[in-house]
């Protein structure tokens, strides 16, 4: 039998080094692309974020978007610092106007439609509404169910009828907010749930003994549909809502006890503080105020959003701006 002999060559320790050095060299080839490669998505990342919000937020609308709850008003518009347009989308964005008074209804806001008109800059700009509350007669109707000795429910088939009513208005409303700011995005918010379900928090000490369980279901019944309205104009005239994102954000929150979870004040006696303007002659004076009188002298903030509500808005508009 032969034997095979098998010849195992050494390799050089030259030719070790070399192959190390070719190893390690191509291994931090591999890693710097691998860094390079992480940074440039992390910076996509970054630019893509700074590009995901508008060049600027204009704010049209009533109470629900001048601020009014959250005190440190400006003026008889009830517009402040605090108000949830200050908030949204945090530094990213600068540039922003409010044009909300309380106590806006629909003829009101297309006045403010004549305001955005004049401003520059349409074409990435985000553009908010909140209306139809008033129209609704919500303000009037709340205090008649907080002071009246009979209950308000009597009126709810004659409120939903004028609820109803307002879907051809708010159509052309939107219509003309995008006449006046073309190629920007048009987002229209609803209202909250302004009362729990009782069958969910029953125990509400700034609702108990003033709203029976009856009333609030009924307010709950109007606001529902408000926001199904608000949504169908929406629809019609080709603009976002923001309706669900809003009732979905406050859900747990609505007014019951003025605690710090609760995002609406319930019943809330506001006394006008000194330094706040009360002249209706300036010329930031709102000139919806007739309406609005007997609901700021007497229950100014209740039912409208605390400072955290207002945070509470501004997430539910970045959210309705995300999903767009």
């Amino acid at each position: 039998m032969t034997r095979t002999s098998t010849t195992h060559h050494q390799r050089s320790p030259r030719s070790i080094a070399r192959t190390a050095v070719t190893l390690g060299v191509a291994a931090v080839v591999l890693v710097g692309a691998a860094i390079g490669a992480a940074a440039d998505a992390s910076a996509t990342e970054t630019a893509e974020a700074a590009d995901d919000v508008p060049s600027a937020v204009v704010t049209l609308g009533d109470s629900y978007s001048s601020g009014l709850g959250a005190g440190g008003y400006l003026d008889d518009c009830d517009r402040t610092p605090q108000a949830w347009n200050n908030l949204v989308f945090g530094n990213a964005v600068t540039d922003r106007t409010l044009l909300a008074c309380s106590g806006a209804a629909i003829p009101d806001v297309a006045q403010q439609v004549q305001q955005l008109a004049a401003i520059p800059g349409a074409g990435d700009r985000l553009i908010t509404v909140t209306v139809g509350g008033n129209d609704a007669g919500f303000a009037d109707e709340l205090v008649n169910c907080l002071v009246s000795f009979v209950s308000c429910t009597r009126r709810e088939a004659e409120l939903s009828a004028l609820i109803s009513g307002l879907h051809q208005p708010l159509v052309q409303l939107y219509d003309a907010v995008q006449a006046a700011a073309p190629g920007d995005e048009v987002i229209v918010g609803g209202y909250p749930m302004l009362v729990p379900d009782p069958a969910v928090r029953s125990d509400c000490p700034a609702l108990t003994g003033l709203l029976s369980t009856s009333e609030r279901q009924m307010i709950r019944r109007l606001g529902m549909l408000l926001n199904d309205v608000i949504d169908g104009a929406a629809a019609e005239a080709g603009v976002e809502s923001a309706s669900d994102e809003v009732a979905a954000v406050f859900d747990g929150h609505e007014a019951c006890a003025n605690a710090p979870g609760d995002w609406l004040y319930g019943l809330k006696i506001s006394w006008t503080d000194s330094t706040e303007p009360t002249a209706p002659a300036t010329a930031s004076a709102s000139p919806y105020r007739p309406q609005w009188d007997i609901v700021s002298s007497f229950v100014r903030d209740s039912f409208h959003p605390t400072v955290n509500g207002q945070a509470g808005y501004a997430v539910a508009f970045e959210e309705a701006w995300a999903a767009r």
